[in-house]
């Protein structure tokens, strides 16, 4: 499919939009305390905007100093003295061509009195995410609320935004009054659950003026019972529009269904466009769809089939900020695919951490970790083509280094061949295809089917070596576990095992729950065994969500505080608390018991090379986040 539409100028009331790509917004925590502009901050959107996006709308904004921060490390417009750095921040993407918008918000009930020292606030008195009571607003903190998004706008439109976005979306205080989940209050604003944000957009308008851009963003529906769903969203959608506001940007879910809006890998790509289709069929203004649309195809197809106007990705332009140039330029195979993994970009919210992403090491630090390229190129040796290895590879050849990359297989990959297998995992294909290719535009010396000796390398005389061995599955002493019908996942997912009809998957971290899921999508019956009491702990939480709906979608039995005790033809035993045993049915036994790193080669290279790095499964079994920042980082290090 040709990409046009997407690239195709568009005019979103009095503006003019290079492409009809939008960098949604998502909180990345890196100003300073108190919500004040940061360089890193500065840096990070300018990147986006130099990328060649379209629109910009801006993270997050709390309002005012009372109970309207929702988390750590988030940006603020509560207070004139913010404007002067907002303002640098607005110049900084325009400069790029990029129309900037910033997004204003209230926490409500989805905050913490460890965030603004104050007991959260809520439409009707209940129980906030973490579990802390939020109180009933009075009428008067409603209209003091009011005024303070108005302010907010007010502050934005003086820092030099072309816009500002009312953020109803994602169970934050707007969207709770416009929920029957949230919104049980008996006077007027319960009655007309859509007053509140009416009146703050009559008064937001009253500040900025009739010409000025103000957006909304509202969950289309919120995947929870009792929640709003998208017959009322396309009702509230006309009043929208009848009271003037400019375009509608539709997102779904609140903070205990965020997996409906920050969409993991085993979520489908394109998960809301039925929502952004529907509110489009209710009014006459710009909808912005959201929602893992990080495939240009999508994308295209999306706005063809007019269930859009707008592209918002989130995600897609943290891991590759030059997306919108690559795809202008016809250059789709040198885009870093998002994995969705959220490891980075949402795992880190929980830990106030600022923002990473897993594939792109620069993410929060895009001056400090800018390329530059070396005054004495250095021949360097890279052993193994798993991730860690080829991104060693690609920043060193960037660098002018050159790259001979050894690997014992037939082709580059490591463990990411095989963990690419399961359907779910389209994203994950595509980024290894990314790594391949990108070691191979740059002229990266591959060895395949070789083993690194410590001899062959000494032929090679490398001025550098960097140890990318990865690792492989452990395989522990279970009476049984070498018998003919018993693999491991990897046997599995590379071809060389086939499962029977009946399979029992002894391991419940991410690895056994993705294994048992892509089994039952073959058909098989399958039986998930985890000795500790949960399945998938290793995952971040709105993965986690997601993965277990997918296993329960798929009908996949699971076993929780059960331990594989012994494998016999047909059967394996479990073992259980209080010394209880259960037998269950099996032809084939897959194990997804970890991994073991791969370090024969460590001693020889420390007695003969002494300085070198270790990077990726080799140094420590840990995810594919580790393994490309090691890898970015020895690359720039040497």
């Amino acid at each position: 499919m040709e990409i046009s539409e997407l690239l195709q100028p568009y005019r979103l009331k009095n503006l003019i939009l290079r492409n009809r790509i939008v960098m949604a917004p998502m909180l990345s925590r890196l100003c300073y305390p108190e919500g004040i502009v940061s360089p890193q901050l500065i840096d990070y959107y300018a990147e986006r905007a130099r990328g060649g996006v379209g629109l910009i709308i801006v993270e997050y904004c709390y309002i005012d100093e009372k109970e309207s921060k929702a988390n750590q490390g988030q940006l603020g417009a509560y207070d004139d003295q913010l404007i002067a750095g907002l303002g640098d921040l607005a110049e900084a993407i325009q400069e790029w061509g990029t129309k900037a918008v910033l997004q204003i918000c209230h926490g409500g009930r989805s905050t913490s009195a460890k965030f603004m020292g104050r007991q959260p606030i809520a439409p009707s008195a209940m129980p906030s995410y973490t579990g802390e009571m939020a109180r009933e607003m009075t009428l008067s903190e409603i209209e003091n609320t009011i005024e303070s998004f108005a302010e907010a706008a007010r502050r934005a439109k003086i820092a030099g935004f072309d816009g500002v976005e009312l953020h109803g979306a994602h169970g934050y205080l707007m969207a709770q009054f416009l929920s029957p989940y949230t919104n049980r209050r008996p006077d007027v604003y319960g009655r007309d659950r859509g007053l509140f944000a009416l009146q703050t957009l009559e008064r937001v308008r009253s500040r900025v003026g009739k010409d000025y851009l103000v957006g909304y963003r509202m969950s289309g529906e919120e995947f929870i019972e009792g929640g709003v769903t998208l017959q009322e969203t396309k009702a509230f959608a006309k009043r929208l529009e009848e009271r003037g506001i400019d375009y509608i940007h539709v997102s779904a879910g609140i903070i205990e269904t965020g997996q409906h809006f920050v969409i993991p890998m085993y979520f489908p790509k394109g998960h809301l466009l039925h929502l952004s289709e529907g509110i489009k069929s209710a009014v006459n203004i710009p909808v912005i769809a959201v929602g893992a649309l990080h495939d240009p195809l999508l994308a295209e197809q999306a706005l063809k089939k007019k269930q859009a106007d707008l592209i918002a990705m989130g995600r897609a332009l943290i891991a590759d900020p030059e997306l919108p140039n690559k795809i202008q330029s016809g250059r789709t195979e040198d885009i870093r695919t998002c994995l969705r993994c959220n490891e980075g970009c949402s795992s880190r919210v929980r830990q106030s951490k600022t923002q990473r992403c897993a594939v792109n090491a620069e993410v929060g630090r895009e001056r400090q970790m800018r390329l530059h390229p070396v005054l004495r190129p250095k021949h360097v040796c890279i052993i193994g083509g798993g991730p860690a290895g080829m991104e060693a590879a690609r920043v060193l050849a960037l660098r002018r280094h050159r790259v001979t990359l050894i690997e014992k297989e037939n082709e580059l990959g490591g463990l990411l061949r095989y963990a690419a297998v399961p359907d779910f995992k389209a994203e994950l294909r595509s980024f290894l295809e990314y790594q391949k290719t990108q070691v191979k535009k740059l002229g990266v010396e591959v060895l395949l089917n070789r083993r690194a000796t410590l001899d062959f390398l000494k032929e090679l005389k490398p001025d550098n070596v960097a140890l990318a061995a990865g690792s492989s599955m452990s395989v522990p002493e279970i009476p049984g576990s070498h018998k003919p019908f018993v693999a491991t996942a990897i046997d599995l997912l590379s071809g060389k095992y086939q499962a029977g009809d009946r399979v029992l998957v002894a391991g419940g971290a991410a690895m056994g729950c993705e294994v048992a899921a892509h089994l039952a999508s073959l058909g098989k019956k399958v039986t998930l065994v985890e000795m500790l009491g949960d399945l998938a702990l290793d995952l971040e939480m709105r993965s986690r969500l997601a993965i277990l709906q997918l296993l329960k979608e798929r009908g996949v039995e699971f076993l929780t505080g059960w331990k594989l005790a012994k494998i016999e033809e047909g059967y394996a035993l479990l073992l259980g608390g209080d010394f209880k045993e259960m037998q269950v049915k099996a032809d084939s036994v897959i194990l997804a018991l970890g991994l073991t790193s791969n370090q024969e080669l460590l001693k020889p290279l420390t007695e003969t090379f002494g300085n070198f790095f270790v990077i990726g499964d080799c140094l420590e079994p840990r995810k594919i986040y580790q393994a490309i920042h090691e890898g970015a980082f020895s690359g720039r290090a040497i």
